[in-house]
């Protein structure tokens, strides 16, 4: 809750339409005047009754002291600095978030300090000479006073908050990356980081990438807090406690909801580097547009995928080596046995059942499938090399619908 309007920092302060003289009048009753400020706030705020010689018992009576004698300084001397103050202010600010209070206490203060400031005024008005055009004046200039050191104070509760903010993220991606690391951190440190942040350790996690460029704060629903962010790595990394829990599937699936993203497994937390590669290789192939990438990957739910690409290389020279048949024969052809032949394998041998899956007549199956036979020959009768071909037709299948999507988005 903010104290009122602030009325810009470049403006002339009202003091200056107050005529100089006064202050000197006013002087002799600051002290008094002060004191009976100090003891409203602290009878009508129970957030400041404290020993007068406590950290904030000082603070309060200096704040008070300063506000006043500064306000009297400014009327004798208009153009002075006011920026000294002000930082006052905005320390008395951020002591109020450190101290675990909002602003609402401080603000209301400064109400009671204005008006406590203009009844005394309005009570000795004829002993100090004070007209009441002169005192309407005094009036504007302390409610714009006030105002201003309301503004300040807001200003540093607002940067110290987002400094502890900043620093808790800082603390919060140092923990992933003590979880993530590999080798891991000895699981004393892990819990000494964990205890210092208030995170419970749980006995299962999964590693959660998000793709570089997409790792804004993730939308609403907010991720639940126990779910750590580090964003300093090219692609963000997220922490999942107990990612297989009651409702925690769907708090994640929305979070999100439009991010190209990828879960590893859930693992022991001691497993979380492993977690991690997993997530880091399906997000790759998400990318590359072997796996889809319009909802959150779950490894879990690809982990032949996963295996098959595993080694790149190795998964290469399998297709080469067994797919060389169909190496010499026009694409549109290549892919249509090999269609066909992947069918048959999945389909127990059974051409009726391909004519069915490939919406073709069974007539049209049975000349493909004699073409495979002359193509590929004693090597259909193997149950070893047929468990290869299926893999790599498999595979292949997977790269030329990744590489047709390349081409056309809406493929």
């Amino acid at each position: 809750m903010t104290f009122g309007s602030h009325r810009g920092r470049g403006v002339d302060h009202p003091a200056r339409h107050i005529p100089p003289e006064l202050a000197s009048r006013m002087r002799p009753h600051l002290a008094n005047g002060t004191e009976l400020v100090v003891k409203e706030i602290r009878r009508l705020f129970p957030e400041f009754d404290v020993p007068p010689h406590s950290d904030l018992g000082r603070r309060l009576a200096q704040g008070v002291t300063l506000a006043v004698e500064r306000f009297w300084d400014l009327v004798e001397a208009p153009g002075s600095p006011r920026e000294p103050l002000l930082d006052r202010f905005r320390d008395l600010g951020r002591g109020e978030l450190r101290d675990g209070r909002n602003l609402d206490a401080l603000q209301s203060a400064l109400r009671v300090g204005s008006r406590m400031s203009f009844r005394f005024l309005t009570d000795h008005r004829e002993t100090l000479g004070i007209s009441p055009d002169t005192l309407f004046r005094i009036a504007d200039a302390i409610f714009f006073h006030m105002d201003e050191l309301a503004v300040a104070s807001t200003e540093g509760y607002a940067e110290a908050r987002a400094q502890r903010s900043e620093e808790l993220d800082r603390q919060r991606g140092r923990l992933v990356r003590l979880l993530l690391n590999e080798p891991p951190a000895p699981p004393e440190t892990i819990a000494h980081h964990a205890r210092v942040l208030g995170w419970h350790l749980p006995q299962t996690a999964a590693a959660v990438v998000v793709a570089d460029g997409e790792d804004s704060e993730p939308g609403a629903p907010a991720l639940p807090p126990d779910v750590l962010t580090d964003v300093t790595w090219l692609d963000a990394h997220l922490v999942m406690p107990d990612p297989d829990g009651p409702g925690r599937r769907h708090v994640l699936d929305a979070a999100l909801s439009g991010r190209i993203a990828a879960i590893g497994p859930t693992v022991p937390l001691s497993r979380l580097p492993l977690s991690l590669r997993y997530a880091q290789k399906a997000l790759e192939l998400g990318q590359r547009g072997i796996l889809d990438t319009s909802a959150l990957i779950r490894c879990s739910d690809h982990l032949v995928v996963l295996a098959l690409f595993a080694d790149r290389d190795l998964l290469d020279v399998l297709c080469r080596a067994r797919l060389a048949p169909l190496a010499a024969l026009p694409q549109a052809q290549a892919d249509r046995l090999a269609e066909t032949l992947l069918s048959w394998l999945r389909h127990a041998h059974n051409a009726n059942r391909v004519a069915e899956h490939l919406y073709v007549h069974p007539q049209t199956v049975r000349y493909r499938l004699r073409r495979v036979r002359e193509l590929f020959g004693p090597d259909l009768d193997d149950a070893e090399r047929r468990f290869e071909l299926q893999i790599a037709l498999y595979a292949r299948a997977l790269t030329r619908a990744a590489d047709a999507r390349t081409r056309d988005p809406r493929a």
